[in-house]
């Protein structure tokens, strides 16, 4: 009780760090973009984040870059969660717990979970699924929207849209969502690792992944990049060769450069700009 809450106007290092400064937050709490804005600014320092005792993001996908560039900030790693409007938050990095970087956390209390393939059965431990949730808090339907309501809860159970893997500890790990993943030679691929392999270089500032039609291939891999303010020209073809070295077949065939990155309302990449953007064509990468 008697606890402050801070509602800042924007997600901008220079909005947000002098509340940091003023107020000395213990609890942060951001979506993964507006995280990297923050810790990316050229005036936020060790002392900046000194008050926080805890960070939990979700929303997006928490890179292993934001994690490496705010632990160093911080002194400590991002927590994760993973929620919907329709469900609440369901699943959460344990506070008393071990962090598993990378990790969306365990299963809230009152939530059940079942990952499934596309025929509906259970997938065995570390193999990725769609994820299903059951639990009283969730909503009983869309609002004069029957079909969606049928096609999306089935027999209690809601159908996330989202694909998972789950751990022997119960930890659950983010793959994609089922409608973004890239089918590549009838393989499965999912954007955020292959954003995540590319996100590693020292060059790229943003990436954003999305799935090109092919005649050959069914998908090819096509990844939109952003560089980073005074980083040295890169190629494209250096770029897949980075990416091929950490995640092999699933590395991008084309690389687009981008002057900025298309972000939605939620802070995260704007995958339909990237598909709007992909339907002119383009010379090399």
């Amino acid at each position: 009780a008697g606890g402050r809450l801070l509602i800042p106007r924007g997600s901008e290092g220079a909005e947000i760090l002098p509340l940091l400064r003023e107020f000395r937050p213990t609890l942060l709490w951001m979506l993964p973009a507006s995280l990297i804005a923050l810790v990316r600014d050229h005036h936020a320092t060790q002392s900046d984040f000194s008050s926080i005792r805890l960070c939990w993001s979700g929303g997006d996908k928490v890179s292993a870059e934001l994690e490496r560039e705010f632990t160093a900030l911080a002194g400590f790693p991002i927590h994760e969660s993973y929620g919907m409007t329709e469900l609440g938050m369901a699943t959460i990095s344990p506070i008393d717990g071990e962090n598993r970087i990378g990790s969306v956390g365990q299963l809230c209390p009152g939530y059940e979970m079942s990952l499934r393939d596309d025929s509906g059965d259970e997938v065995a431990v570390g193999q990725p699924g769609r994820l299903w949730i059951r639990t009283l808090g969730a909503t009983v339907g869309y609002w004069q929207n029957p079909a969606a309501t049928a096609e999306t809860i089935v027999d209690g159970w809601l159908d996330t849209g989202d694909v998972m893997k789950v751990d022997a500890d119960g930890y659950l790990w983010f793959c994609g969502r089922k409608k973004q993943i890239i089918v590549h030679d009838s393989s499965n691929i999912c954007p955020q690792e292959v954003e995540e392999a590319l996100a590693e270089h020292h060059a790229i500032a943003e990436v954003g992944v999305i799935g090109i039609h092919d005649l050959v291939h069914g998908e090819n891999v096509r990844a939109y990049v952003t560089l980073k303010e005074g980083a040295p020209p890169v190629k494209g073809g250096e770029l897949i060769e980075f990416a091929r070295q950490r995640i092999g077949y699933k590395a991008p065939e084309e690389i687009v450069f981008l002057d900025q990155m298309p972000w939605n309302a939620t802070g995260k990449v704007d995958r339909e700009a990237l598909r709007r953007m992909a339907e002119v064509p383009i010379h090399g990468t």
